[in-house]
């Protein structure tokens, strides 16, 4: 009998790098949603241009020495979306990330907008979230919408769950108040480069010290444009991929439950540069967490 939670799950979906290795630890799900972009929409189509450039890039990584072609992926296909209610879709995707999510698997969500990420920590149970962005996304209400993709970190700090942001560099006041109020730990790319990588990961690690559950977020808006030009939002003066995959190198370990990657627009990305930046991460990101499973 199939788990009432799969029941939106599209199963017929392009899948990640041709992948669908089901004893691999790793689950790919896709989420295309797309409701509240403010600026570039088309973040719906990011996880089938994710998924069909990632077949073109190599799969060992240089940095873990581990070749993710052998560990693959299993890709579960797309969680169907409604196309207006945000709340409604936050639920389905809680829903499908909690079913693979207990069964130990590491969930990697391809979105979609960043409202994904208020369902996917809830389906992994995460306490703790390290989020790559250029916004705080701490703001109570966009517009009137209180899931609007600017809110998803004030919706996910409101359940308890502890947050550090890297990359922050496009705020607002109310922002700023919320995280200081709330002990929100952020650095701008100015502090990171000022730290270093690895001050900037000792500060980070200190931070998630007493976190059982972490959830890794890459808003794409947190790496340069000049980077990853095909966001939804971008924003100058960002962070380097070569600098963020480092620290999440150096912070990585047994307690990280999931990640996604989201705000890529297709339609705004030239050569799909910023989609196959993504599928780099995906793979770099799931060999570090691998390594680190081997190592404990």
């Amino acid at each position: 009998m199939v788990d009432s939670r799969l029941l939106y799950l599209n199963e017929s979906s392009r899948q990640f790098a041709g992948f669908n290795k089901t004893t691999s630890p790793f689950v790919i799900v896709g989420i295309p949603l797309d409701i509240t972009s403010s600026f570039r929409p088309g973040s719906r189509f990011a996880p089938s241009v994710i998924r069909e450039v990632a077949q073109y890039i190599e799969f060992y990584s240089m940095r873990t020495g581990i070749d993710m072609g052998e560990i693959g992926f299993s890709d579960v296909g797309d969680i169907v979306m409604h196309p207006s209610n945000v709340e409604e879709n936050i639920k389905r995707i809680k829903d499908v990330v909690s079913y693979f999510s207990e069964k130990g698997k590491i969930v990697v969500s391809i979105g979609g907008e960043h409202s994904i990420t208020v369902g996917t920590t809830e389906g992994t149970n995460a306490d703790c979230v390290l989020s790559i962005d250029a916004h705080l996304d701490l703001r109570d209400e966009y517009m009137g919408y209180k899931y609007d993709h600017a809110c998803v970190m004030r919706r996910i700090s409101e359940r308890g769950v502890k947050i550090i942001e890297l990359g922050t560099r496009a705020v607002s006041k109310e922002e700023l108040e919320y995280a200081n109020q709330k002990g929100i730990m952020y650095l701008n790319p100015r502090q990171v480069n000022l730290l270093g990588i690895r001050g900037t990961a000792e500060k980070v690690k200190r931070g998630l010290a007493e976190c059982k559950r972490i959830y890794l977020t890459y808003d794409m808006d947190g790496i340069d444009p000049a980077y990853a030009p095909g966001v939804a939002t971008p924003e100058p003066e960002g962070l380097d991929p070569t600098t963020v995959l480092e620290i999440v190198n150096m912070v990585t370990d047994k307690r990280i439950v999931g990640f996604d990657v989201v705000e890529i627009s297709p339609p705004h990305d030239p050569s799909n540069i910023t989609s196959v930046l993504a599928s780099r991460f995906i793979l770099e990101t799931a060999s570090i967490i691998f390594k680190s499973l081997s190592l404990s």
